[in-house]
């Protein structure tokens, strides 16, 4: 029996790309799984339905999470359903570049909502569960953007850094048995990533970091599970790098 056998997951932004990868694996190991999404409802409905066929247990939820109404109805939902949440993923992520000299107020305000308002908010309502039932996991999916800005993305890179410190915040205040974590991605070989860079950026990305390449939604999965597992029982308040090395250089 796997560890997640009947564990409840709620993983944000998982119609599609890492979130969805995350769902998949983890419906594979017998968690209840809640596919969050705010506008992809076929693909998130889908997912669910792949997973209903095999004799997973999965739903889908709508909810815009920098809404504290739908949050609330949200986990009121997922409570009602699966009696709690055992493991929280706060995947959603939202980029809008720009220069920062035409960074828009709405942009920045859209950014900061997605990354970490919803965060926050869904992290409040689900800690609360979490540290009554005694036992939780939250991870907190970030980048190396926090800590290592580039060009045209000052929105990002401080909702990333702002939610790198709500990870060490939550750690301090909701231990000690639930873990608050954070992953800080580097470039993911996806479809988004090689629609907003060219082949060129991507290379020189892969030759300045030791590990030469990009990491995948099924590596990236795998280890976020790991911290989710009692493997990583004694591990809190850390935003660990997932970027092959990229932020030693």
């Amino acid at each position: 029996m796997s560890q997640f056998s009947d564990k409840s997951v709620l993983i944000t932004g998982a119609s599609g790309g890492l979130g969805q990868q995350l769902a998949e694996d983890f419906a594979r190991e017998g968690a209840r799984v809640t596919v969050n999404y705010s506008s992809s409802a076929e693909a998130a409905h889908a997912t669910v339905a792949r997973f209903v066929e095999v004799g997973g247990q999965a739903m889908a939820c709508h909810a815009d999470i920098a809404s504290a109404d739908d949050v609330t109805a949200m986990v009121e939902k997922v409570m009602a359903t699966y009696g709690g949440v055992d493991i929280l993923i706060n995947n959603a992520g939202l980029s809008i570049d720009a220069p920062f000299l035409e960074l828009s107020e709405i942009d920045w305000d859209q950014v900061m909502g997605v990354n970490l308002k919803g965060p926050f908010l869904l992290s409040q309502a689900v800690g609360r569960h979490m540290v009554a039932a005694g036992w939780g996991r939250i991870i907190n999916i970030s980048a190396t953007s926090a800590i290592k800005a580039r060009v045209g993305n000052a929105n990002y890179a401080a909702s990333k850094a702002g939610l790198n410190m709500l990870t060490q915040s939550m750690a301090l205040e909701l231990g000690p048995h639930v873990t608050v974590n954070a992953v800080g991605l580097g470039f993911v070989d996806s479809p988004l990533v090689r629609k907003l860079f060219s082949a060129e950026q991507i290379k020189q990305a892969q030759d300045n970091v030791p590990a030469k390449r990009m990491t995948t939604y099924a590596e990236t999965s795998a280890f976020v599970m790991m911290l989710a597992s009692d493997t990583a029982s004694f591990v809190t308040g850390q935003t660990i790098p997932f970027d092959g090395g990229r932020v030693m250089r």
